[in-house]
């Protein structure tokens, strides 16, 4: 599988909705508010890094890979792949939303459509496709009784 790693997809979008915000000086959000959105953009920010985090261990833990193209050697549901079958795409796409709400760049959120593509034509229909064929029946029920993401 040829892809570009969806974390980097996701830097590199933020990081270019900042730079065309700054280029083009386009406007942010101003107002008394604006204290208030970056917290809550910090606490989302913050809840998507703990719950990468928390994923991660949990490969760790049952020492199979976190590496799309990787050789799964168990089939994870417990923690948060009880909720979603994704959740480190779902970190990802927390801590992209929270960081332009505290680094007030509204211009990056368009461009998140990019990453979501990705992840949604490329990487997720790959991923699944090798846990079916590594899995089975199992990974089918899985599926079947938990959401994609949320």
């Amino acid at each position: 599988m040829a892809t570009f790693p969806a974390p980097l997809t996701f830097a590199g979008c933020l990081g270019g909705g900042l730079l065309l915000q700054q280029l083009l000086a386009l406007p942010v959000y101003d107002g008394r508010w604006v204290p208030a959105l970056q917290t809550a953009g910090g606490l989302l920010a913050t809840a998507g890094l703990l719950l990468s985090l928390a994923s991660l261990g949990l490969f760790a833990r049952e020492r199979t890979t976190i590496l799309p193209s990787g050789a799964a050697s168990r089939l994870v549901v417990h923690g948060p792949y009880r909720y979603s079958r994704n959740p480190m795409y779902v970190s990802l796409v927390a801590a992209y939303v929270g960081l332009a709400m505290y680094l007030r760049a509204p211009w990056a959120l368009p461009l998140m459509a990019l990453p979501l593509l990705q992840l949604e034509r490329v990487m997720i229909p790959f991923e699944e496709s090798r846990m079916h064929a590594l899995f089975g029946q199992a990974y089918l029920d899985y599926r079947a009784r938990v959401r994609r993401w949320l």
